[in-house]
């Protein structure tokens, strides 16, 4: 099947500098991955809901940067939720989803609401030293091949 993009990117507002920094350089730019990022690409005027769901299904897989406020999130829960049944129900797995698991979170106890991805191995921590973003980046983009 033919999808629109590579990933869709699921993030808390507060990490739209991260996103627009961090992930997308290295991941659009460098390594060549078309990504739908919802403070670039959304339409303006079309329901949220909808809007997500399309996002879902246009996506190759949903990539959750997963913060303590991306957590606490309703929204944000939402789509890491409806991800989860995009991927059953529709893909026949939770290989759909990947996990990017800022350190905030990463040292913490593992939240209920992603224990099933964590579990099946569905995520990056990502690194705090800078000489690991290579390798960062390198496991993403084959996750995201698989």
């Amino acid at each position: 099947m033919h999808y629109q993009y590579d990933a869709f990117i699921s993030y808390c507002g507060r990490e739209l500098m991260f996103v627009l920094k961090e992930v997308l350089p290295r991941i659009e730019v460098d390594k060549n991955l078309r990504l739908l990022i919802r403070d670039r690409d959304y339409i303006p005027g079309i329901p949220k809901v909808d809007t997500i769901m399309s996002s879902l299904q246009e996506s190759k897989r949903t990539v959750c940067i997963v913060s303590k406020k991306y957590l606490e999130s309703k929204w944000r829960d939402y789509e890491l939720n409806m991800a989860k049944v995009e991927g059953i129900k529709d893909r026949g797995s939770l290989d759909y989803v990947i996990l990017i698991l800022l350190p905030e979170v990463y040292n913490d106890e593992i939240p209920h609401k992603i224990i099933d991805l964590i579990r099946k191995d569905r995520y990056i921590e990502y690194p705090m030293e800078s000489c690991a973003y290579d390798d960062f980046c390198d496991r993403l983009i084959k996750m995201n091949e698989e």
